[in-house]
């Protein structure tokens, strides 16, 4: 019986490919692909800490430009573009800790950040403002809503009230932006003077310095006058009205100097003196 004669298919008349070439061609490319890799990497590590030693030239400055809000701002801006050209990068992680370490390096109340344009950042900085002045540890600033901050240097004149009275021999605690930290009690009494000042603007009288007491509250010598006023304790919305039509009826009789209590309950007592 003939044998059968098998059809030559398409893979049988195809030659065997020598695979084998291509692992001689990986080897000669291997290094020079892991140099390249390496020196990409070395210079990722590298360029953003050599830019933020003051190597400037190494780092991409394809940043937006800086715009600091005058309008709530401080008088120096300075130290806050400084803070910005020695950032390595820009991005999510690193412009809350510009801001942080700006917040703590200045003192200041609040730092807004706002991206204005792809191109531009633009930065609002609230520094703590002055109402009142204390007397702690040393004369210190006190803001509105009673947050201690700041120091006045010696021999500086300001014409803030000046708060005495304080317990001085309390602690105070120091937080990260340069603000203070104060007892209750002495806080109290801050928060109570800050009042005082605060209603008695509304009838235009003004202080040159407070003094607190632990039963006779707030009294004050007026910045205008020789007028010395015994407040007492809150509320002191009736008792500024009452003071104020003293006052008036002091100046139309010409006496200029006078001590005023309007602490007890009922009529005020008016003690007259002529300078």
């Amino acid at each position: 019986m003939s044998k059968k004669r098998r059809k030559k298919g398409l893979l049988d008349s195809q030659k065997l490919k020598r695979r084998y070439r291509l692992l001689p061609v990986l080897k000669k490319l291997l290094p020079p692909v892991l140099v390249i890799a390496g020196g990409v990497g070395l210079s990722l590590w590298l360029k953003p800490r050599l830019a933020s030693s003051g190597f400037d030239f190494l780092r991409n400055d394809e940043r937006p430009e800086l715009q600091v809000l005058s309008s709530i701002g401080v008088e120096d801006d300075a130290p806050i573009r400084e803070a910005y050209t020695q950032l390595a990068k820009m991005d999510g992680t690193t412009l809350p800790q510009f801001a942080e370490k700006l917040h703590q390096k200045m003192g200041l109340r609040s730092i807004t950040l706002i991206r204005t344009a792809p191109e531009r950042l633009a930065i609002g900085t609230e520094p703590f403002a002055a109402a009142m002045i204390v007397e702690l540890d040393r004369r210190r600033f006190a803001t509105a809503d009673g947050i201690i901050f700041g120091e006045l240097s010696e021999g500086q004149v300001s014409p803030l009230p000046v708060l005495k009275g304080l317990d001085r021999r309390q602690t105070m605690t120091r937080t990260a932006n340069g603000t203070y930290g104060v007892s209750i009690g002495n806080q109290k009494i801050i928060n109570e003077a800050l009042l005082a000042i605060g209603e008695g603007s509304k009838y235009n009288i003004k202080y040159r310095s407070l003094v607190y007491d632990d039963f006779r509250g707030i009294s004050g010598d007026l910045e205008a006058s020789n007028y010395r006023v015994t407040l007492g304790f809150k509320p002191y919305s009736n008792k500024y009205m009452k003071l104020e039509k003293i006052i008036l009826s002091l100046k139309e009789r010409g006496l200029t100097s006078a001590t005023i209590e309007v602490d007890y309950k009922g009529k005020a007592f008016v003690k007259e003196s002529v300078l």
